[in-house]
């Protein structure tokens, strides 16, 4: 039967959520102290014999939001054991308030899979994490805008921004599953911690000065790395090139900066947001298959 792991014994679950790897085990409790990571969601099955079997831990971010992780079981036969673990882990997460757990996963990788459906998750996109350098010397100059438009950066103005992003959601078609799992307020709180935000790189394109997009930029938290946190129009900006005028304009501002790369992450079916990032310069890096738990019942 699931149980939280005791707090002495928290080690040996890590060791085995990453079946043995201690290099692994190192480097995330090393990450959790320093971070101070909350693994109060941490969950073991046990063997017959009383050690640990099966781990599963809850990473609470942000936003409602919990990023979960199992041991990966070994045969079809384990699949509904580690189930059972991720379901009592998802659980657990209600007691943070958290409303919606979330993993990412190796598309190949069947048994994973199998296992967080198991745990009352389901698919909800694959995702392709594409990068490219932090341009340099001005080779992505500044676009040419039309005359109805004006890019500025955010003024702070959270309900206005609410707002917005709300409008962007309408007949999206990045990872369109989580339509209505989380609150607007939720996931700009979620964007405003993840790395580090600088206010020059959060853009508002307006069209006669009405707010009809948005682009955020992130200064990453490995100090490397720039994160293109969010892009999106309203519908009625759409089919005009103005994405591509908005990147364009996010990435010129970007020019110079220390870090190394620009990383996303996008829904691999959203062909026009894939092509136009494919255009600006960015570049495949890795694909995982993004699973999701809904734990608010009024949002779900």
């Amino acid at each position: 039967m699931p149980e939280r792991v005791r707090p002495n014994e928290i080690e040996a679950a890590v060791r085995v959520l990453v079946r043995g790897d201690r290099a692994a085990a190192k480097r995330f409790l090393d990450y959790a102290r320093s971070t101070r990571l909350d693994l109060e969601q941490t969950w073991v099955i046990r063997n017959p014999d009383g050690r640990i079997g099966f781990t599963a831990l809850a990473a609470p971010a942000a936003g409602r939001t919990a990023m979960v992780f199992g041991t990966r079981p070994g045969s079809k036969t384990e699949v509904a054991i580690a189930g059972r673990l991720l379901a009592a882990v998802a659980e657990g997460c209600r007691e943070l308030g958290v409303d919606l757990a979330q993993a990412l996963i190796d598309p190949s990788d069947a048994l994973e899979e199998a296992m967080f459906i198991a745990g009352g998750f389901r698919r909800l996109a694959q995702l392709d994490y594409l990068e490219r350098p932090v341009p340099r010397f001005g080779t992505i100059p500044s676009p040419e805008l039309p005359a109805d438009v004006d890019i500025l950066a955010w003024d702070g103005n959270r309900a206005e921004l609410i707002e917005l992003l709300e409008l962007t959601y309408q007949d999206t078609l990045d990872c369109p599953g989580l339509a209505g799992l989380r609150r607007t307020t939720d996931i700009l709180a979620g964007h405003l911690a993840s790395g580090t935000r600088e206010p020059e790189w959060w853009h508002v394109l307006r069209i006669d000065g009405v707010p009809s997009g948005t682009l955020l930029f992130n200064r990453g938290s490995d100090g490397h790395s720039i994160e293109l946190v969010y892009l999106g129009l309203v519908p009625t900006a759409r089919g005009r090139g103005l994405g591509r005028t908005l990147l364009t304009y996010g990435l010129a501002a970007l020019d110079g900066d220390a870090s190394r790369t620009v990383v996303l992450a996008v829904d691999r079916a959203n062909h026009p947001a894939v092509g136009l990032y494919r255009r600006a310069g960015f570049r495949h890096s890795v694909r995982r298959t993004a699973m999701v738990r809904p734990l608010d019942e009024t949002l779900a």
